[in-house]
């Protein structure tokens, strides 16, 4: 039995280094000027490539989920880097907001999606007995990763062209895959050729799931797309954007963490009602407050209820559906993420465009998540 239970250092080191890699797809947002410039657009059109790749990505992780289980580990981390290698590489060496928009949004996007899909899954099998507790610490990475390539390319782009930066970026990513493939053998996926009994007869559960999860998410992004504006809606025009956005982002690693450890202390409605009953609380405490460091911490707690949240669902579905039944069932939950990703922050900005100010936007982020914790207490555990 202890061998059994044993940690796999190299299927856990896998998982790591991809999502921390693939992690750098969240820090689109500190190239967007170097992009204007690059390409001769506006803000607006700059955008579009990480919108396309949110798409992408939702896509990859339902992709990842439907590919048949005979396909190891490693062929998929291979598949992974070479698309996301060469969607940056077309990017770099065809300039144009068309290349942008397919080289880093659809393919870079596409590979993101199903090598965290997959990563999720290698690190559930990296520690058993712990696997929630494994996918928090994968989920963690993911979101540290983001952190830390901002850092990194608000470094390098002004030492390099937006061509050599991406194209470095290229052969970092197909480097981690190539590494990750080694690392992980070539006979990892033999699980998932099985699927358990269960899973039809809790097929059903993936609709309410879903419906929580595209709630809790919805209003968390609501919050977090527009941190910095938050800050300075409430305690004036002096509020730092860059507290604002670190703040939250630590608080989003950190909760990615906790998440998976709450997942296997608490039942499973549990796991992901608490979090969103402590993010309403949270954004509610917004509309009270005004102190810099109260509405600074207000939004870090959010940051972790969110990073928890989007830890906890796909290790509450893991434990539902099992190993063999986890990719495809996750791919189908997770296009509650996407949706949420592309309209939260867009209704969020509505609201603010309509009143001029960021209460309404904070009321509705507040209903959205109390009402995916209500439904997440409706499940059967």
């Amino acid at each position: 039995m202890a061998v059994a239970r044993a940690l796999d250092g190299r299927l856990l080191a896998t998982a790591l280094l991809v999502c921390a890699c693939f992690g750098s797809i969240h820090a689109y947002g500190v190239l967007l000027a170097p992009l204007e410039l690059w390409l001769g657009t506006g803000r607006a059109a700059a955008c579009l490539g990480y919108s396309a790749a949110v798409l992408a990505l939702t896509a990859g992780v339902y992709v990842n989920g439907r590919l048949p289980g005979s396909v190891s580990d490693r062929t998929r981390l291979v598949a992974c880097g070479v698309i996301a290698a060469g969607g940056l590489t077309g990017a770099a060496l065809w300039p144009g907001l068309a290349s942008l928009v397919i080289g880093f949004g659809l393919a870079y996007g596409l590979a993101n999606g199903a090598a965290y899909g997959l990563a999720l899954g290698i690190a559930a099998r990296s520690m058993p007995g712990r696997e929630a507790t494994a996918m928090g610490i994968a989920t963690a990475a993911y979101g540290l990763g983001a952190v830390l390539f901002a850092q990194v390319f608000d470094i390098v782009i002004v030492l390099l062209t937006m061509n050599w930066l991406l194209l470095l970026w290229a052969a970092l990513l197909l480097f981690a895959c190539l590494v990750g493939a080694v690392l992980a053998g070539p006979a990892s996926a033999v699980l998932r050729q099985s699927v358990p009994e269960q899973t039809a007869a809790r097929s059903a559960g993936v609709v309410p799931l879903w419906a929580a999860y595209l709630l809790g998410a919805f209003g968390g992004l609501m919050v977090l797309a527009h941190a910095p504006g938050i800050a300075a809606g409430l305690s004036g025009p002096t509020a730092s954007a860059g507290l604002a956005s670190g703040v939250v982002s630590g608080g989003s690693v950190v909760g990615g963490y906790l998440g998976g450890v709450l997942a296997e202390r608490l039942s499973r409605r549990w796991s992901i009602a608490l979090p969103l009953v402590v993010q309403s609380a949270a954004v509610m405490a917004l509309l009270t407050v005004s102190a810099l460091s109260l509405v600074i911490s207000a939004l870090g707690v959010i940051g972790l209820c969110y990073g928890a949240l989007i830890s906890a669902v796909p290790a509450v579905v893991r434990q539902t559906w099992g190993d063999g039944g986890f990719a495809d069932a996750y791919g189908k939950v997770f296009t509650a993420w996407g949706i949420a990703g592309l309209a939260g922050p867009a209704a969020a900005g509505f609201l603010f465009d309509l009143t001029d100010h960021y209460v309404l936007a904070l009321v509705a982020a507040c209903a959205l998540s109390l009402a995916g914790a209500v439904l997440t207490l409706c499940f059967r555990d």
